[in-house]
């Protein structure tokens, strides 16, 4: 059966790409003078398709191509429309579009007055219905001040990557650092959470 909203959005996906092969230009040639002017109105094309999707470009050419990561900011109901939007797109000789921010290397983040290193994270884990629940134990750090915790999310979310921290990772717990015997340093979580069968996969 031939379901209307379905057809619309297949339709807004081909025109999305359709509008950003005609101005992928001004996304290719990326430079601080222009950015206040091209963002806008690629956030006014993704909104049309769903109003969570956000993008990020990256900032140095790989391989002669900028990398157009499209992500849904780690809203698991805009998960479908980052793939079938992907999914979507044409081959470009300057742009390799990628779905949902992947796990990159870390560094100290600074936001307000707090500075959190990824080596001060630490955490332990149970599983549950195929999760795994964490509780992050952040050292030098408060976990009740709202900068600590966004700096902290920001790491976890680049140690891990968006779609493993969406839909592999349950509930998440930020606590102060206390020692342990059982405290895992932060880094070996993305092996953890590789291990971790799941149905489906990202594009």
């Amino acid at each position: 059966m031939f379901n209307k909203g379905n057809l619309h959005l297949k339709h807004s996906y081909n025109e999305f790409w359709k509008w950003f092969i005609k101005h992928s230009d001004d996304y290719f040639h990326l430079n601080e003078e222009n950015l206040d002017a091209v963002f806008p109105t690629i956030e006014k094309q993704l909104l049309k398709i769903n109003p969570a999707l956000t993008f990020e470009f990256s900032a140095d050419l790989i391989d002669g191509k900028r990398e157009f990561i499209i992500s849904a900011d780690g809203n698991l109901d805009a998960f479908p429309a980052v793939e079938k939007l992907v999914l979507a797109a044409p081959v470009m000789e300057n742009f390799k579009v990628v779905a949902f921010r992947q796990r990159e290397e870390t560094s100290d983040i600074q936001i307000g007055d707090v500075h959190l290193k990824p080596e001060n994270m630490f955490f332990t884990y149970t599983r549950l219905d195929g999760l795994l629940d964490l509780e992050i134990f952040l050292k030098d750090a408060d976990p009740n001040d709202d900068d600590c915790l966004t700096a902290a999310f920001i790491l976890l979310d680049s140690i891990v990557g968006e779609y493993d921290l969406a839909v592999k990772v349950g509930d998440i717990e930020f606590r102060p650092y206390e020692e342990s015997i059982f405290l895992k340093p932060i880094s070996e979580l993305p092996g953890l959470i590789g291990q971790i069968n799941e149905k489906s996969s990202p594009v």
